[in-house]
């Protein structure tokens, strides 16, 4: 009977180890897909900065590719390339100057480095329970194969 009692002991964990399996895989992959936005958003503020700066650079209009989605751009003239509409949020925009509008873009490129290594590591602690888990389950498999021989 104790073996009965120890066998549904062990089968209870790995439904609890089979929970926390499916729980820390949901978690991975949400966190992953943050991480994966974080990524893209800092690479368009770089790009930013890099068009912002060409634009500084400019004296006068500045032709350019206007893109309007869909695949769709048209060519556009730039008459103001000293002022720029910044959305900072809510639905807000202001208007501010090139280098202003890039030290905007510079302190939110921070601002995602310190999110995307805060995600980062969550994500090494989770792959690290993760597996926990999985090792733990080996090891009462390894155990039930043993007492079946």
């Amino acid at each position: 009977m104790a073996s009965n009692a120890n066998q549904a002991t062990l089968e209870q964990e790995v439904q609890t180890l089979r929970s926390y399996a499916a729980e820390y895989s949901q978690q991975f992959e949400l966190l992953s897909q943050q991480l994966r936005f974080i990524e893209s958003a800092r690479a368009e503020s770089l790009a930013s900065i890099e068009a912002l700066e060409a634009l500084a650079a400019a004296d006068g209009e500045v032709s350019t590719l206007l893109t309007l989605g869909g695949g769709v751009s048209v060519r556009a003239t730039v008459a103001d390339t000293k002022k720029m509409l910044v959305g900072i949020g809510a639905g807000v925009t202001v208007e501010k100057s090139t280098e202003e509008t890039v030290s905007f873009l510079r302190d939110r490129i921070t601002e995602m480095d310190a999110s995307g290594k805060r995600l980062s590591e969550s994500l090494g602690k989770l792959q690290s329970q993760m597996a926990a888990v999985e090792q733990r389950m080996q090891e009462i498999y390894a155990s039930a194969q043993q007492q079946t021989r």
